[in-house]
């Protein structure tokens, strides 16, 4: 399927959601995507649908546009979601940082998953043409399908020791990896997005061509606008899709199920006690807000974009905005599924039940480092005119 606009992608997802939804348990037993969900992602043009149109893909990753296409594969399945952010924002990212010549390589057949691990656990060192690279690195999602995979090393000079970076720290450099040069370790044993198949990965003394590695923090090469926003604040969009996607899920499923709890003391469905109704009314009215206002903050950078705006170079506060939405969005979900899980009794316990399944993926979705309550601070310091210096908002 050819994608070329946002209402062709969401149309794609309306394909790919039944699918996702149908091996759901399949993905959480298997702690992986089944074949049926990537053959189903592949078959709607899903894995290139943010990578840009001069690589081959759709281009679609603007804030807005990926706040709604992931958005909606989470109201499905949020293992799959994920799966899709990190999978198909990998592609893009690598067309839009490596040269020439290691584009046309990477994507020399075509543009399918890849996955990558930010952490730069690993080291670099030098070598003629290129990089020697050895390291472990866990959470790499997709790893079991993926064709290529991304991973961040500390670059080392010729004595072996860190090149120095961005404010003293460590140098970065991202190198990119065909999968089957990779070990993967089976250790995706978790309480929650259990089908993202995160597993570890690790390199022995592998090398790595230039063309195929970019310094981490180096700006996009393409001129085009939506790709020159800072690499974390690209990010953001997914993030807080797969919570709001989740907890709109999480709602609708216990909206189904509170007419059918019946039992002690009054013995009417749980649907007309009165704390139940305010519970699902504030539930209403969080998830709208966090929605919502993701959609306002994205959209006035959106509307710069569009005004001709070259967002490569953000000032701390805006990138701090960025970041801080999403983990505001992302919480705010989860402590809403929190409270949502409560009141849907206990039959949400069991495997069969959606919330359950959505509640501990939220939870673990907050794990992430991405989302680190430190972004309040941040922002809180800039607020009071204290300086911040990080290269990671």
């Amino acid at each position: 399927m050819t994608i070329r606009s946002l209402d062709d992608a969401l149309g794609a997802v309306t394909d790919l959601a039944p699918i996702a939804r149908q091996y759901s348990q399949k993905a959480e037993d298997a702690r992986d995507l089944p074949a049926e969900v990537v053959d189903a992602i592949t078959a709607a043009g899903l894995w290139s649908v943010f990578t840009p149109t001069g690589a081959g893909g759709s281009g679609l990753i603007g804030l807005d546009e990926a706040f709604e296409i992931i958005r909606a594969v989470a109201y499905a399945d949020t293992s799959t979601a994920w799966s899709l952010f990190i999978c198909a924002t990998t592609p893009a990212i690598v067309a839009s940082k490596l040269p020439a010549d290691g584009i046309a390589e990477v994507l020399a057949d075509g543009i399918g998953p890849m996955s990558l691990v930010f952490g730069p656990n690993g080291r670099s060192s030098p070598a003629e043409g290129g990089v020697r690279v050895t390291g472990r690195w866990p959470f790499a999602s997709g790893i079991g399908y993926a064709g290529w995979v991304m991973a961040n090393t500390v670059l080392l000079d010729e004595d072996g020791a860190p090149k120095p970076g961005l404010g003293g720290s460590p140098e970065l450099l991202s190198v990119v990896v065909p999968a089957e040069q990779v070990s993967i370790i089976d250790d995706w044993h978790v309480a929650g997005l259990r089908g993202t198949g995160s597993m570890s990965f690790a390199l022995d003394d592998v090398y790595v061509p230039a063309r195929r590695t970019f310094p981490f923090f180096a700006p996009s090469r393409l001129a085009a606008p939506k790709y020159r926003l800072p690499l974390f604040s690209l990010l953001a969009p997914g993030f807080a899709a797969v919570a709001v996607g989740a907890a709109e899920h999480a709602l609708d499923e216990v909206l189904a199920v509170l007419p059918t709890r019946v039992g002690p003391p009054k013995f009417q469905p749980a649907s007309e006690d009165p704390v139940i109704q305010r519970t699902i009314g504030r539930a209403q009215a969080a998830i709208r807000a966090a929605r919502e206002s993701t959609r306002a903050v994205f959209d006035t950078y959106v509307d710069r974009r569009l005004r001709g705006e070259d967002l490569s170079g953000l000032p701390v506060a805006e990138r701090s905005e960025l970041h801080q939405q999403a983990l505001w969005a992302a919480s705010t979900c989860r402590d809403t599924v929190d409270e949502l899980f409560r009141i849907a009794g206990a039959s949400a316990i069991y495997e069969s039940s959606p919330i359950q399944r959505i509640w501990r993926d939220i939870n673990v979705l907050n794990q992430h480092l991405y989302l680190r309550d430190i972004q309040h601070e941040n922002a809180g310091k800039l607020a009071l005119g204290i300086e911040v210096v990080s290269p990671t908002i």
